[in-house]
């Protein structure tokens, strides 16, 4: 039994496909599969279910994964630290990002790190809270700009350290051509009976409790039109008279559709904020603190308590 073979099977475990496995690992997909056939010989019990359009884990192969993910997550970890205490360049910089976060803060950033770490490549990539979060936890990308969850809690579970940037007040997004669309406050009760654009629970979960919250409290449950659907399509819709939505200022500020408006919603606050998160272990990157240092040193930010 060896280090190798649990390798292997944790690249298979990530990823459920022998195909992009292999490629991760460098090895034929023959190979690959005989290694993993191998290991369970000698541990007594199948890892994997394998039919030919599907790979699935186990109950133990679950329950293997799970406990090993973080000795690998350390040992991956310790390589890269000695890796980088040798001055080897680590050439590129991974960095995800929600849209809204991509059009305002990410600039700011790459200006910087153009001054300071000029030879360093970018990956810049748009996605969900939920990807972005789940790629830092992944060690995927290095940093990532997202909506800040509700509960710090659920990061700081997972090492992640994180830096709010900005906050910004929900406002109502409608059509031009809606009867509220001239007024300067909006309040959300005159919604009620609104078709509404809605958030992704799991994609975008900020979002989703916040637009909830909102209506809630005054006193309705929306009426949910369709569910999430990015914010270019946001946009169109609305455009076409097809339903509102609620909506923090900097996404409203991002849209560019001639036919839709954000106004103010009358009455009490509900807001949302960017934060810059990253993985804060013993074994962080170099490049993810060169990163934050220089976040930390340009940007104004709430510490969170």
């Amino acid at each position: 039994m060896n280090l190798l073979s649990f390798r292997y099977f944790m690249e298979v475990a990530d990823t459920l496909n022998f195909s992009e496995a292999s490629k991760r690992l460098h090895v034929s997909q023959p190979g690959l599969s005989q290694q993993i056939s191998s290991l369970e010989k000698e541990i007594g019990f199948k890892l994997l279910k394998r039919t030919t359009r599907q790979v699935s884990l186990t109950e133990e192969g679950a329950y293997l994964y799970e406990q090993l993910y973080p000795s690998f997550h350390k040992i991956e970890g310790l390589i890269k630290e000695v890796v980088e205490s040798k001055k080897i360049p680590q050439a590129t910089a991974r960095i995800s990002s929600v849209p809204s976060a991509a059009s305002i803060w990410l600039p700011k950033l790459l200006k910087k790190m153009q001054a300071k770490l000029d030879t360093v490549e970018l990956y810049i990539e748009e996605t969900t809270s939920a990807q972005a979060i789940e790629a830092i936890k992944k060690q995927q990308s290095h940093l990532a700009f997202i909506r800040t969850p509700a509960d710090l809690n659920e990061l700081r579970n997972m090492d992640i350290a994180a830096l709010e940037l900005s906050k910004h007040p929900l406002l109502a997004v409608l059509s031009k051509n809606h009867p509220l669309a001239n007024e300067t406050a909006i309040d959300l009760k005159a919604l009620k009976e609104e078709p509404f654009i809605h958030y992704h629970p799991k994609n975008s979960p900020s979002l989703y409790y916040l637009l909830e919250r909102a209506c809630l409290e005054a006193s309705f449950v929306p009426n949910t039109l369709c569910v999430g659907p990015e914010l270019r399509t946001i946009e169109n819709l609305i455009s076409h008279e097809i339903g509102v939505t609620l909506m923090p200022a900097d996404m409203a500020d991002v849209m560019t559709e001639a036919h839709v408006t954000s106004i103010p919603i009358a009455g009490e606050d509900y807001m949302s904020s960017i934060s810059l998160i990253w993985e804060e272990t013993p074994y962080t990157p170099f490049i993810t603190k060169d990163l934050i240092a220089i976040a930390k040193k340009e940007f104004p930010y709430f510490k969170h308590q």
